[in-house]
């Protein structure tokens, strides 16, 4: 009977996802779309579709977010205050960008390895919870945000500068010296950013489907560890991603509710996949664990609560229905509108 006990919850335990028996996943070199087109990176982590799979799906569900029913189409005027909340959101963010970049910077000069990952990492963080702003800065998230994959000469490259050229040298061990000059680079640049997201043109279509694309991009680049694969920090930006879709749907929820009945489901995955996150955390003992340190199990937890959500997310660009795409109409354009 003892024996029966055991082998039914080893059945159990599998079943629910964290047992031995599911297969690793098979490592393909292939090509990512989107974001980043160039970069050659293994399947997502812990999971069964390769990267460009999950891709082309997310990119399916972009263009065909599904049937409006019989919803009225809503109004760029009604987006002005999301976007508005969103615009003061990412200044604030911004603004903790240079402020965490400005000690990156005394941290290089002073050769502290330690406090500079320490502020790399929270500039970092503060930077992917953009989230809906940064799709739109162009040249400067390239400049902040670039990854050596998209260049011709990848590491080498002189056109890899900023964040991760940065992690690069902090991670392997380069000496801080030959970094005074990538920190002073990036400093000038984040010196922009306050300025950019506050003049971006997010136009309401755009903003709703930010609603997924935002965790859609972190699945790709952050858990596959395209997008920081020094420090391993892809589940921690991950969160990041999470943090700014949070927002990203708070500012939405007034044009939501009682168009069908998507708010309290996304709620309630959006709270799944942060108690997921959040178990995982306190299981490295409140730490943030690199990607290669989570076991099987947590990578399943985590893509599959993730999963979860992402499916929930889809609904909220059908269920906002926009009948304009561009940022805001002018006054010529509202009064003819309505005569």
């Amino acid at each position: 009977m003892v024996a029966i006990a055991i082998a039914a919850a080893t059945l159990a335990a599998l079943l629910a996802g964290c047992g031995s028996s599911s297969p690793e996943p098979v490592a393909r070199s292939i090509r990512t779309i989107g974001a980043h087109p160039d970069i050659t990176v293994e399947e997502v982590t812990g999971g069964h579709l390769s990267v460009q799979q999950e891709a082309a799906i997310a990119m399916e569900r972009t263009k065909n977010p599904g049937p409006g029913g019989d919803l009225q189409p809503l109004h760029a005027e009604d987006f002005v205050k999301p976007v508005a909340e969103y615009r003061r959101y990412s200044e604030r963010e911004a603004k903790a960008v240079q402020r965490h970049v400005e000690s990156l910077q005394g941290d290089i000069a002073a050769g502290d390895v330690g406090a500079a990952k320490r502020d790399w990492l929270d500039a970092y963080d503060h930077y992917l919870r953009l989230g809906a702003a940064y799709g739109a800065l162009g040249t400067l998230d390239e400049q902040i945000d670039g990854n050596s994959g998209r260049l011709p000469d990848g590491v080498h490259d002189p056109d890899f500068t900023g964040l991760h050229r940065i992690e690069m040298g902090l991670w392997t061990g380069e000496p801080t010296a030959g970094l005074r000059s990538p920190a002073a680079y990036l400093a000038r640049r984040v010196a922009h950013l306050q300025v950019a997201v506050r003049r971006i043109a997010i136009s309401p279509l755009t903003y709703a489907t930010r609603a997924h694309e935002i965790l859609e991009d972190a699945q790709r680049d952050m858990l596959s560890g395209v997008d920081a694969p020094w420090s391993g920090a892809g589940l921690r930006a991950t969160v990041d991603s999470l943090a700014a879709t949070e927002f990203v749907v708070r500012t939405l929820k007034p044009l939501l509710n009682g168009r069908g009945s998507t708010v309290e489901p996304v709620e309630n995955e959006l709270a799944r996949f942060r108690a997921v996150v959040d178990s995982v955390r306190r299981e490295h003992g409140g730490a943030w664990p690199a990607l290669g340190a989570l076991t099987q199990c947590q990578r399943e937890r985590v893509d599959g609560s993730l999963g979860a959500l992402l499916q929930r997310l889809d609904d909220v660009p059908g269920a906002l229905e926009v009948k304009r795409t561009k940022p805001y109409p002018t006054i010529a354009e509202q009064r003819r509108e309505r005569q």
